[in-house]
């Protein structure tokens, strides 16, 4: 007997659930499917989500896209450990409606039969601009506008090169340079830490940087530190000011109206906002 969600007793304007789950056992959840889409990203902790029977490690910034009839489950590690997951379930027919105005006979995203091609690493931009989307969705607005609105921004997302895509035509010493100075906090050393990684004086990469990326270096550096700090913000409970100071900013004030420039609230409102995620409202029925 295999369980089945369903969504159920929505508002009659209301096409999608916004929620969040955080799964603590090690042994397997019993396996569902839906009568409906979603898809899910992690937010924090690692564990195994098992789809059609497949195994697959699950880390933070995995997204998953799950259609209708898939059968999966999930579990973590060890005792003590848990994960955190973002989840947007959808009806099918909003798919359907999508898929035929934006994607139609291409068997993309949710019409890909293969399972690694419905799995997706996010990166800390990535994860940023999804949660920045899903605001409406966060504060109750559920309707057929936002519900489309939501998918076709991560679609979007996941559709194009989001990482520096911009410096495809560049050269390799400006891509290295620009992933490695939003790796392992490299942006906290700021302009010099970026002159270290590149190799190159800081005239030589502010003229290439502007040549071409139509941007400064400082651009670069203030975003890789606004991406981390929104991830921190989103994902821990440490202080505001702490995060300011891995960031390489002392000032707090300059730290303040970097982030509401980037995200237009202040980081203890965007806190709040990731941290207010509603319910679900899901009936069980076996069949």
């Amino acid at each position: 007997m295999m369980k089945i969600l369903t969504l159920f007793d929505l508002p009659s304007d209301h096409f999608c659930t916004f929620a969040q789950a955080i799964f603590t056992n090690t042994v397997l959840e019993e396996p569902h499917r839906h009568d409906f889409h979603e898809f899910f990203w992690v937010e924090e902790g690692e564990g195994v989500h098992w789809l059609n029977g497949q195994p697959v490690e699950t880390r933070p910034g995995d997204l998953f896209l799950i259609r209708a009839p898939d059968v999966h489950t999930f579990s973590v590690h060890a005792e003590g450990q848990r994960q955190r997951l973002v989840n947007f379930a959808f009806f099918t027919r909003v798919w359907t409606h999508v898929r035929q105005r934006y994607f139609k006979g291409a068997p993309v995203f949710f019409s890909s039969p293969a399972h690694a091609s419905r799995r997706y690493k996010l990166d800390p931009d990535q994860l940023a601009a999804i949660r920045l989307a899903a605001g409406p969705l966060r504060s109750g607005l559920r309707d057929r506008l936002q519900t489309e609105t939501f998918l076709l921004s991560v679609l979007a997302l996941l559709s194009a090169d989001r990482f520096h895509a911009e410096a495809k035509a560049a050269p390799d010493w400006i891509r290295e340079a620009c992933t490695a100075v939003g790796a392992n906090r490299n942006f906290a050393g700021g302009m010099p830490a970026l002159s270290r990684l590149a190799g190159r004086s800081p005239e030589h990469i502010a003229r290439e940087f502007r040549r071409h990326l139509d941007c400064t270096p400082t651009a670069v550096i203030n975003n890789a530190r606004m991406s981390y700090a929104a991830d921190r913000l989103a994902t821990s409970d440490e202080e505001i000011v702490g995060i300011a100071l891995d960031c390489g900013l002392e000032n707090l004030g300059h730290f303040y109206r970097l982030f509401r420039n980037r995200y237009g609230c202040t980081p203890r409102i965007y806190r709040l906002q990731q941290r207010t995620v509603a319910q679900p409202r899901w009936s069980r029925t076996t069949a």
